[in-house]
């Protein structure tokens, strides 16, 4: 069905022509490896996108829309603003039941990912993002709990003039209204950037409405030309996001958009308030660099799911410093984190709406109107993390570059049982640490080619929720669960033309995984456990390419093929399931997109999304004795096409978007091993929006 909504103000992107990307190999840097380094000196699979990268006219819904064209990362729209983006990197992520894991994420030099290593897409405001890097695989040794990668994300920077005002609206189908504002500017040594936004959508499912409120806030003062200090604020409040679950088969195919009357009738949702914030020093000297950050962040969430009431107030923190140097042949950098997280935790029973209210209050109403229960926990929960690291970058010779590092994690997880009317004190502690090196060497061949390859090790404990989720529903900590350990071999290419038209990047990889992390549901239960497979193997290949021949025209095609399989996982039952495929991965993602800007001022984009199928649980098809057909099993594959169209000229910009052109029927991601065979999330028909850029100085 299409649905073409009406636009007031504009988009908040600043009007004119987009930044231009010049490709030379020796000035593009990238700063993930928590140094600054060319990327072709660097001996990793590493992605910088900005200006003529980022995709334009977007609806700011996903982080999909920014990372269409990076090889080995799939970020899943869930349709459901309360679980949020699944993002899986080299398979690594694809278990999250909700937010972001096995990926550190990073905004603005202050993370986005927990001490745990859970990450929330809350705070992160899509409009306002001006450039993103990524490192592919692992990258313990650099940044500790995230073994499938890192992924920086850098917000606008402010502008030269004084104050320029762009306000924004973008209204389209599914219900979507975002209305936005943000003011920047330069006075003298100070560059301020400040920008608030209201989010509101129905989403394309039934219960599936939420709304966002955000304040986002940055200065820089230049205190002198060596030294410069940042502040930035993330507030925001949602004041409720409806969860519409997932589906079997059956239902998925013919009543997609749907959502279950049980969950409906639980008030499935949450609502949450956060804030985060730091302060971050740099000094940029003659020959070292230092960077130290320290931050802080408070989080509430009320989030009713079905069986439960989870209320859940986190406080968390911490300091990251980072001091890197250049002498002779010779780079070298220092750092240490230290983190800290503290959560309360109250949970009662789930008693539902009352009678009569499911399906006839506004969707607004629902969380309140939930009725807790007996209480069911009271419970302190804490993790604290140390980490120092070291890397040192050595030139062997004219083209050869050697690459070393080593870091050591220390994870402390306390729980104190406050809830002792069972009887039974659930108080522990669980220690985890691991020593995780990396060898990496790059050969240059030509000025504009490296070839490189690199061994690393990666490091990654449950989560609290992980650990505290226990199928026997009794407080404290998982004893048995233990953390992921992985190992990965990767070799690959990397280069530009000589002209600067084309850009390349190939890269293939082998990993091996023990102890995985797996999710599972059990029989009455529509929460989330895990439990460890003994161990899995990936094997990988990615490839990039960019083609701008000039600024009017770019093109862009990026591929993924990755084969991830249970090695050794032994069942309760007995079942060995050597040999079966890793579910909620795909092993083939291709993406190819078209962009065009006029000298005229017009522009337009086509989006082109293609995945092979993907098996829903771990047995890769039905339990023995089932009469199921495997295809409720797998999740197929889809085609799915965007279109951007649009004009911009001085002072105003106009576009309008067409998400899935063809109306394709598909689901954009699983739940893996759900309870009931209710594996799948249906994504939205064909949606249109329309959106007005502004800007006044």
């Amino acid at each position: 069905m299409w649905l073409i909504g009406l636009v007031i103000l504009g988009c908040v992107w600043p009007v004119g022509a987009q930044d231009t990307l010049t490709v030379v190999a020796d000035t593009m840097v990238v700063s993930a490896t928590r140094t600054q380094r060319p990327v072709l000196v660097v001996p990793f699979a590493v992605d910088v996108l900005l200006g003529a990268d980022l995709p334009q006219a977007e609806a700011g819904l996903s982080l999909a829309e920014k990372l269409r064209y990076v090889p080995g990362v799939v970020v899943d729209n869930r349709q459901n603003m309360s679980q949020g983006d699944r993002i899986t990197m080299r398979g690594v992520g694809a278990r999250a039941s909700f937010g972001v894991r096995g990926i550190r994420l990073v905004l603005d030099g202050i993370p986005l990912t927990m001490p745990d290593g859970q990450a929330q897409l809350n705070n992160l405001d899509l409009a306002d993002i001006g450039r993103v890097e990524i490192l592919r695989g692992p990258s313990a040794a650099l940044y500790g709990n995230a073994s499938g990668g890192v992924i920086l994300l850098h917000s606008r920077s402010g502008h030269d003039a004084p104050f320029v005002v762009r306000p924004l609206m973008v209204v389209g189908g599914d219900g979507l209204r975002r209305v936005q504002g943000q003011v920047v500017g330069r006075v003298d040594r100070h560059q301020y950037a400040i920008s608030g936004y209201r989010l509101v959508a129905d989403g394309y499912r039934d219960f599936s409405a939420g709304e966002t409120w955000a304040l986002n806030a940055r200065h820089t003062f230049q205190v002198s030309e060596r030294l410069s200090l940042t502040g930035v604020v993330h507030h925001v409040n949602s004041p409720f996001l409806l969860n519409p679950s997932s589906l079997d088969r059956a239902v998925a195919d013919s009543l997609p958009q749907s959502a279950r009357f049980f969950v409906r009738s639980q008030g499935a949702s949450k609502s949450v308030l956060q804030t985060q914030g730091g302060v971050t020093a740099q000094y940029v000297g003659d020959v070292v660099r230092v960077e130290t950050t320290v931050y802080g962040l408070t989080r509430a969430l009320y989030n009713p799911i079905p069986g439960r009431v989870i209320d859940l107030d986190r406080k968390a923190g911490g300091w990251r410093t980072v001091v890197t140097g250049d002498r002779s042949d010779v780079s070298w950098t220092v750092g240490l984190d230290v983190e800290t997280q503290r959560d309360t935790r109250l949970e009662f029973g789930n008693d539902g709406l009352p009678s009569g209210e499911v399906n006839t209050i506004a969707a607004s109403d629902v969380l309140r109107r939930v009725q807790k229960g007996a209480q069911l926990q009271d419970q302190k929960e804490s993790v604290t993390n140390m980490g120092p690291f070291v890397h040192l970058g050595w030139q062997v010779a004219t083209q050869w570059q050697l690459a070393l590092g080593v870091r050591y994690d220390h994870f402390v997880f306390d729980v104190t049982d406050r809830w002792l009317t069972d009887g039974v004190d659930a108080s522990g502690s669980r220690t985890m640490g691991q020593w995780s090196p990396s060898v990496g060497v790059t050969f240059r061949a030509t000025d504009l080619m490296s070839i490189y390859a690199n061994v690393g090790t990666a490091f990654q404990t449950p989560t609290t929720t992980e650990l505290g989720n226990r199928p026997s529903g009794a407080g404290g900590f998982h004893v048995d669960l233990e953390p992921e350990r992985l190992r990965s071999f990767e070799v690959g290419v990397k280069g530009f033309s000589s002209s600067g038209v084309v850009a390349y990047d190939v890269a293939g990889y082998v990993m091996s995984i023990r102890d995985m992390l797996i999710p599972f549901q059990v029989v009455g239960s529509e929460e989330i456990f895990y439990r460890n497979a003994g161990k899995t193997r990936n094997v990988g290949l990615e490839t990039h390419v960019r083609w701008m021949p000039s600024k009017m025209f770019r093109a862009a095609v990026s591929y993924s093929y990755q084969r991830f399989t249970f090695r050794d996982y032994l069942l309760e039952s007995g079942d060995q399931l050597s040999g079966n495929r890793v579910p909620g991965v795909p092993p083939h993602r291709l993406g190819v997109g078209l962009m065009m800007n006029h000298p005229s001022g017009a522009f337009g984009e086509v989006h082109v999304q293609a995945t092979g199928d993907v098996f829903a649980n771990d047995l890769n098809g039905p339990p023995v004795g089932s009469s199921k057909p495997e295809r409720d099993f797998v999740n197929a594959g889809a085609v799915v096409t965007d279109l951007r169209v649009g004009f911009r000229r001085a002072f105003f910009e106009g576009y309008l978007g067409m998400n899935n052109v063809f109306d394709t029927r598909y689901n954009s991601s699983i739940v893996p091993n759900a309870f009931g065979d209710r594996f799948f999330e249906p994504a939205s028909g064909r949606m249109v929006y329309v959106g007005v850029v502004v800007a006044v100085r």
